[in-house]
């Protein structure tokens, strides 16, 4: 029962030198995320890693399983209700589970073991795209022996995050406690968006447009001059040109967004933009004027915002 007890405050405060602790996070598709906390010790000696498989080998004593597994929920139980207050979504936790184990190195033993549950509706669904962050309402706190895995799902891209995480494998983003000590509210936070969708660069997306763009011009040149031998543009061509424009700078100005959280300064839409500052002016004042953003004076900047 001391052993049990011991490695609980171990994986969950997370504060032995010698140890590692490794947390991990399974992104689902519908929103739920698969947490498992594994706490590492090294094992000095051969007569504690059979005294350590021994307990392992001995199984569960049902009524102290119960009793760990009644302890995790109650500390998981406060994280989940700080997220739900600040998140203002639907949380719960569920499938608990702890296991145990042994990992062998060259340099010798680990005992190991593993806490999880499953955590409902972690992550907020948004036209397809996954963001995470809204659920560590007050950040997060690693140790120097602490590790931070988020696995995304398969098929999904991370279009922005925050703070950068330190080295990815495939799906695997990794945070060391060695970099990363502490995380802001709302931290990591990640956006994720389908292959393919909302990952090509704002350079890319203008370079495509204006050959798209300037394809039809030749086009719609041509056939003209062929009919009517004028080489000069009608004043119904220019007006459809700028209508062009004006959807183009809307679309990329929303991605934008989305891609920035929500909003972002006005100064920086010009930036990635690559428009002109009276441009994305005529812009967002369309889009103000149809509900789909909101201005706000900071200073000498305009925040936008994006309407959800």
């Amino acid at each position: 029962m001391k052993v049990v007890l011991f490695f609980i405050l171990l994986i969950v405060c997370a504060g032995v030198a010698k140890g590692e602790t490794i947390i991990t996070v399974e992104l689902l598709k519908n929103g739920d995320a698969v947490w498992t906390m594994e706490k590492r010790l090294p094992l000095t000696g051969q007569a504690e890693i059979e005294d350590w498989e021994a307990f392992i080998n001995r199984g569960h004593d049902e009524k102290q399983y119960r009793g760990d597994i009644a302890e995790f929920k109650g500390r998981i139980a406060w994280f989940i209700n700080s997220a739900k207050n600040t998140s203002n979504r639907s949380m719960e936790a569920e499938k608990f589970n702890i296991s145990y184990g042994t990992a062998r190195t060259l340099d010798g033993a680990f005992s190991i073991i593993r806490y999880g549950f499953e955590w409902k509706n972690f992550s907020r669904i948004e036209s397809s795209n996954i963001l995470i962050g809204d659920a560590f309402s007050e950040g997060m706190m690693l140790s120097s022996d602490n590790v931070l895995i988020i696995k995304i799902p398969e098929g999904y891209e991370v279009r922005s995050a925050s703070p950068d995480f330190n080295k990815r494998d495939g799906d695997i983003l990794v945070w060391d406690g060695r970099t990363f000590r502490s995380f802001n509210s709302g931290e990591p936070a990640l956006i994720l968006s389908p292959a393919g969708k909302g990952s090509v660069t704002w350079s890319i997306i203008i370079a495509v447009m204006f050959v798209l763009g300037s394809g039809a011009s030749v086009v719609v040149w041509r056939r003209r001059r062929s009919i009517s031998g004028d080489k000069n543009d009608s004043p119904l061509a220019a007006d459809s040109r700028v209508a062009r424009e004006d959807i183009w700078g809307e679309e990329m100005t929303e991605q934008y967004l989305i891609k920035c959280g929500g909003q972002a300064y006005q100064s920086d839409i010009v930036t990635e933009s690559g428009l002109s500052k009276s441009k994305i002016s005529s812009v967002l004042s369309n889009m103000k004027k149809e509900g789909r953003i909101i201005k706000i004076k900071k200073g000498k900047e305009n925040i936008i915002r994006l309407i959800k």
